[in-house]
């Protein structure tokens, strides 16, 4: 099989997709910043150190089958001037890199996934999102970053295949959002954060994982694509259903004014309303795996 060159490989969702490539014994190349992981190898897969002024990772690129870029600072922490600018640069920088290296590559890819994320809309309430609804405000952090890291992966199109994955909120234990609210649920002092009433688009790992190996073989899959489960909810309900797989109650809520004590600005993560439906990966025929919150979580935290 062709060689895969991921960048971001060394978080939880990259690990997964490496798992996923190395089954299929695809070669796999991770461009990392740090040499401490080690543990994200398999067989099949080399690390490299990889940044903008090192260009020896560009050898990876010229006539590898495909590019993944899952690279991104954290938001789910306090957003201080410097995150703020960890965010941007670890996104719009590195993509760029990428983008460069794969533009002058004498053997470009064939294909390219670089990651964005539902953010890319803005708090829009109940309104019924897709891939051709518009780019949030630009007062909108998260909008702005998702709308310039995705202008800086489509600068790519001209030379291989680009698909843009705007991801919604990835559901697992024990990283994400999901996992910073077992512990008050386990607790028995769960509930909605905020009103309750925003729109959570969420999507299981493997379904993130399959999205992406999906687009990668379908040629006829183009520019943005939204990769969230075809059921979205609102926090109330989500917050029902955990306490209900958990089997414990959910009628805490958290109100906004404490949420933005203490997060900060960042509190937008929780607070913001995306109901965002995968348009184009149901019209073009992917099969979830997890179509409703319900199973999704007895999948991650197991059966009552």
């Amino acid at each position: 099989m062709g060689r895969i060159v991921i960048a971001g490989g060394t978080g939880f969702v990259g690990k997964k997709l490496i798992h996923k490539l190395s089954e299929q014994q695809h070669e796999i190349v991770v461009l990392t910043r740090r040499n401490s992981n080690a543990d994200t190898l398999t067989k099949n897969c080399t690390l490299v150190q990889w940044g903008s002024e090192m260009n020896e990772w560009k050898q990876c690129i010229d006539g590898a089958d495909a590019v993944i870029n899952l690279a991104g600072a954290s938001v789910a922490q306090r957003w201080t001037p410097s995150h703020k600018a960890q965010i941007f640069d670890s996104r719009i920088v590195y993509t760029n890199a990428l983008v460069e290296a794969i533009i002058t590559a004498k053997q470009p890819p064939r294909f390219f996934f670089s990651a964005s994320a539902v953010g890319y809309y803005g708090d829009c309430q109940d309104t019924v999102l897709t891939e051709n609804s518009p780019n949030g405000p630009k007062d909108d952090f998260l909008a702005y970053v998702c709308d310039e890291w995705e202008r800086a992966a489509m600068k790519a199109h001209e030379h291989t295949r680009v698909v843009v994955g705007r991801i919604g909120i990835v559901l697992d234990s024990r990283e994400g959002a999901l996992s910073k609210l077992l512990f008050p649920f386990r607790l028995g002092i769960g509930g909605p954060l905020g009103t309750g009433k925003q729109w959570w688009s969420w999507v299981h790992p493997d379904d993130v994982v399959g999205m992406i190996v999906w687009a990668m073989s379908e040629n006829s899959i183009n520019g943005t694509m939204n990769i969230v489960a075809p059921n979205p909810v609102t926090m109330k309900k989500f917050a029902k259903e955990l306490g209900n797989r958990l089997s414990r109650p959910s009628f805490f809520p958290v109100p906004t004014y404490v949420l933005s004590l203490i997060m900060g600005e960042s509190v937008v993560i929780a607070t913001h309303s995306q109901n965002v439906i995968p348009a184009k990966a149901i019209r073009l025929g992917y099969k979830f795996k997890f179509s409703h919150l319900a199973e999704c979580l007895s999948d991650i935290l197991g059966a009552k």
